[in-house]
């Protein structure tokens, strides 16, 4: 079988792609593309591709399989479309789109196409993850009711670049109010719960931290989903503290899970079935024999060196899986926007006092 010939748009995050496709034999990264053609140059130098490009079109027009987009969010919409319309393969960083239409025409050119399209989020690849949506799915919590999840980082000095330009933090995360950067907590959430979102509520805490800034030091995100279960996420990107990038709480009728708050702590779970008249944590490492998938409790050496804590090497390997055998994709359009919709339906929440927004049926689309 012939490999297939990967192009990757962004030096910056396509590095670390370029590193995790390299884990595989049947791929080939054969171009990348960036508009900032100093960083074309370093790229090409460091890792040996010689087929750079700074026009898109002119990258789509070379013959590759697939195109992994690690540009500014707001860009990926339009060019995961104009890769579809060529029938290439997209794995899009997230999110999917930023606005309303965008999720529309997206999907319609995701039917259109003969080529697949996946929103590459890999927190639903992190191994803790994937073992508590196993047990939920044995009914090891029982029915769940209410999850939390937090995405808190720092990154106010990653707003501009070295020339004091705006970054893609800048413009399409930090330059607007909302939650619009939650699937990384909203993801595995969901697929714990297997349905989607209904309605949103967004409040913020306004700025503190740094008057200068557009965004609430603090954004949370209240969703129901189909059967009526809460799902609180947090989103902040400027407080002062140390960061907590995959903190998650889980609460059923027969147990629950926490995740690590601070450095050191364990995945902890509590489950009446285990522990009927005690109220002992149990480290979750306990039920990884039984409720992790093989490649995981073998954990070879590819994951252990790809990137956020071997994800991305998991979330590769399904998709490339998904290409190679023509599988369907555990995030494929409709899970993408199911992800994206709430993040774009927050901050039209948030600049409304926290009025609660419906979701639209997307199956209507």
């Amino acid at each position: 079988m012939n490999k297939l010939k990967i192009g990757i748009v962004g030096t910056t995050r396509g590095a670390d792609f370029y590193k995790d496709f390299n884990l595989f034999n049947n791929v080939e990264v054969k171009a990348i593309m960036d508009t900032d053609k100093e960083a074309l140059m370093k790229f090409s130098e460091k890792y040996g591709v010689n087929k750079t490009f700074s026009n898109y079109e002119e990258f789509l027009n070379d013959g590759i399989d697939v195109v992994v987009l690690t540009s500014p969010i707001h860009m990926h919409a339009r060019q995961a479309i104009s890769a579809l319309n060529k029938d290439i393969h997209v794995l899009s960083e997230v999110t999917a789109a930023t606005t309303l239409e965008e999720c529309k025409l997206l999907l319609d050119a995701v039917k259109r196409s003969k080529a697949k399209y996946m929103m590459a989020e890999n927190y639903c690849y992190i191994r803790e993850n994937v073992a508590i949506q196993n047990m939920v799915k044995k009914g090891l919590f029982g029915e769940i009711y209410y999850s939390e999840g937090a995405y808190i980082h720092n990154v106010k000095h990653l707003q501009y670049d070295e020339n004091g330009d705006p970054t893609w933090r800048k413009t399409d995360t930090m330059g607007k109010r909302g939650c619009n950067y939650g699937t990384h907590s909203l993801g595995p959430i969901l697929n714990w719960f297997n349905e989607s979102v209904q309605y949103v509520n967004c409040l913020g805490s306004g700025s503190h931290t740094s008057p200068d800034n557009e965004i609430d030091d603090t954004t949370i995100m209240l969703c129901r989903t189909e059967s009526d279960a809460l799902i609180k996420i947090r989103l902040d990107l400027t407080s002062n503290r140390p960061h907590i990038m995959r903190y998650y709480s889980l609460q059923g009728t027969k147990g629950c899970y926490e995740a690590p708050s601070v450095p050191g702590e364990k995945h902890r779970v509590w489950l009446k079935d285990y522990n009927p008249s005690s109220e002992e944590w149990m480290d979750l490492e306990a039920f990884y024999p039984e409720f992790l998938p093989e490649d995981y409790l073998k954990m070879p050496v590819e994951p252990k060196n790809a990137n956020h804590w071997g994800a991305d090497y998991y979330m590769i390997k399904d998709f490339l899986d998904c290409i190679m055998h023509d599988k369907p994709l555990n995030i494929d359009i409709y899970k993408a926007l199911q992800l994206t919709l709430p993040g774009i339906l927050s901050e039209e929440s948030i600049t409304s006092d926290g009025k609660q927004v419906t979701m639209p049926d997307i199956s209507k689309w």
